[in-house]
This record gives structure tokens, sequence and C-alpha cells, in this order.
């Protein structure tokens, strides 16, 4: 009863999570339409970070519980999904052609930042410190000025994300500013009682089942806050916008582990989770092998290579799995997904000294 209570909170958060997610894209983006902002700028930020919301409740509402472990696997799992996942099943619906502008800039930032992560979350002995929160905060500061600036600079540019993203984005100017603005308070309020009901329900599973937060946010709670990307993704592939959803899943990847990670990192730092660093580098891995990917066959991820990396994203879920199944069970609430702490030392007659 008390793992089907704490699905059912899961679950319940995860659509709060997409419903708020989605009216708060629908509302941002009529204001952005309503002020004059360039349809570039609205689909370079609002449609990647704005697919991000529930990954940004959720993860800043666990930090300040102090659940880094579930943080840091919903992070890397959606950072995971969205390259493997996402990419790898757009792939095979359509040869995903890579625009010139994400092969010069999009691709090389993305896999630069993420090697960044790698070696900010191994080489210390405290896993992301604060002062390392701060320092892929920053870095997400200045590619986004870079890519408003570029936006704003390529104005007249026409644009084929205005309009052509589906459901998922509204781009209307027929909504006032006062229902913009209302829109938008009430998409922050769902994203709030969304994250807090699915990271509540999310820990609870995780300890009902004996299983690390960790595995449960690189797998369960990481393919359902990335719902959106991959409904945006579909529907952008199905529509002949090919390079909206390459755009899409590698703006939110850079959001995820640049913002939302640097963000919790400040609020409640944390060490390296168990299996933490082999989580890091398989999504570094995936960064860095997507630059061949897109240089090659034309500079077309190919229906071959969507194959290979849902290959890699099956071994890794599987890995996953075979942990959670292998790892000791009856993990405590006093008990972290690290295990239990060092045993009290002996006295001299056998018994441990308090």
């Amino acid at each position: 009863m008390e793992l089907l209570k704490f699905a059912g909170m899961f679950a319940g958060g995860l659509v709060l999570l997409l419903v708020g997610g989605r009216v708060l894209v629908d509302a941002a983006a009529s204001m952005a339409a309503r002020l004059g902002v360039p349809p570039l700028l609205v689909g370079l930020t609002i449609v990647a970070w704005g697919t991000s919301a529930p990954e940004l409740a959720f993860n800043t509402i666990s930090a300040f519980k102090d659940r880094t472990d579930l943080v840091f696997g919903n992070l890397v799992g959606a950072n995971i999904c969205n390259i493997a996942l996402i990419l790898g099943i757009g792939a095979l619906l359509r040869p995903l052609a890579v625009g010139e502008e994400v092969i010069r800039r999009e691709l090389p930032i993305l896999a630069a930042t993420l090697l960044l992560s790698l070696l900010l979350g191994v080489t210390g002995p405290d896993g992301f410190a604060r002062w390392e929160g701060a320092a892929l905060l920053t870095v997400f500061v200045v590619y986004s000025t870079f890519t408003i600036v570029s936006g704003i600079r390529a104005k007249s540019r026409a644009s084929p994300l205005a309009g052509q993203i589906g459901p998922s984005i509204a781009t209307t100017t027929t909504r006032s500013m006062v229902s913009c603005a209302a829109g938008f308070a009430a998409g922050l309020v769902l994203l709030g009682l969304g994250g807090s009901l699915a990271a509540d329900g999310a820990s609870g599973a995780a300890e009902a089942l004996g299983v690390s937060p960790t595995i449960v946010g690189l797998t369960v709670v990481s393919v359902g806050t990335t719902l959106p990307e991959l409904i945006t993704a579909i529907i952008a592939i199905r529509k002949g916008h090919v390079d909206l959803a390459v755009g899409n899943a590698l703006g939110s990847c850079m959001f995820n582990i640049a913002c939302i990670l640097g963000l919790a990192s400040i609020i409640s730092p944390a060490g390296l989770p168990e299996n933490g660093a082999l989580a890091l580098v398989v999504m570094t891995g995936l960064g860095i092998v997507l630059l061949p990917m897109a240089y090659t066959h034309n500079r077309t991820i190919s229906r071959i290579e969507g194959t290979s990396l849902l290959a890699v994203y099956a071994a890794f879920v599987a890995f996953q799995v075979y942990s959670a199944v292998a790892a000791p069970r009856g993990i405590g609430p006093a008990e972290d997904a690290a295990g239990p702490g060092p045993a009290a030392p002996l006295s001299p007659d056998g018994e441990e000294r308090r």
C-alpha cells in the first residue's frame, strides 16, 4: 500500500508538472509575441527552456529538501534521455539533418559543458560543491546572453520556428497581457505543487523499494520529466522541422546541466552518489559522439545512428535495473543511497562503543 501511495503521488505530481509546464510556456510565448520578441529567439529560448520547466521545478524543490541523489539522477538521466532516447526515436522517424549553426556552435558548446560537468563532478572530493554549481550557472548565463544577442541580431531573418512547433507552444498575440500574466502565474503554481508532490512520491517509492534514489531519478523520473521534449520533438519532426527537434533536445540538455544542476548545487551541495561517475561518463560520451554523427552522412543523424543511440539507452537502463535488483535491500529512512555509515568500534569485551 505504501508503494502504491507514493506511486500515485509521483504520477499526480508528474501530471501537474506537465500541465503547468505547458501553461507556463504558452503564456510566456504569447507575452514574447505581444512584446515583439523575434520568433527565432522565442524558439531558441522558450521552446528549449520551457520544455525543461518540469525538471526545473522538480529539482529545485528536491534540492531544498536535500534529496540531492534524486536531483543528480533526474538531471543526468534527463540529458541521457534527450540525447539517446529522443534523438534516437527522432532519427528512426526521419533522418535528422543537422543545421550549420548547430554543428558550428550548439554541439561544441554542449559537449564542452558536459565535459566540464564531468570534470567538476569526479575530480573534487565533494562532488558538486557550491562554487562548482556557481561555475556551471555562470556558463549558462554567458551562453544564454550570447544566444539572446544572436537572436536579436538575426531579427530580420525568416524563422521556421514561429507557429510551427505544435500545441506545446502558442505564439498568438490575441491574448491580453493580463491573461498572459495570469497564465504565467498559474503555470508557476502548478509547477510548484507538482514538483513537491513528485519529489515526495519518487523519494518515498525509492525508500519503499529499497532502491537508490539516484537509480529512480536516472530511469523513471527522467523519462517522466522529459515527456515535453519528446512530444515537442515528435511534433516538430512530423511537421518537417527537424532542426527544431535537434535544437530543442540540445538546448534542454544545456539548460539541465548548466542552469538546473548549477542552481541545485548552490542550494544543496552534495557528494557524487553511487554509480554517479558512470552516469556522468555516459552522458558526456553521448554528447561528444554526436559531433562525428552530425558531421558525417551529409551532416545527418541516420536511422542506423539513431538505432545505436537507442541501444546505448537500453543498455544504460538495463544496467540501472540490474544494479537496483542486485543491491542489498532494506535501506531505512536514516540511510541514504550510499548505504549505512561505518560500524561503531568494538570495545575489548566485544561490545559496541556508543
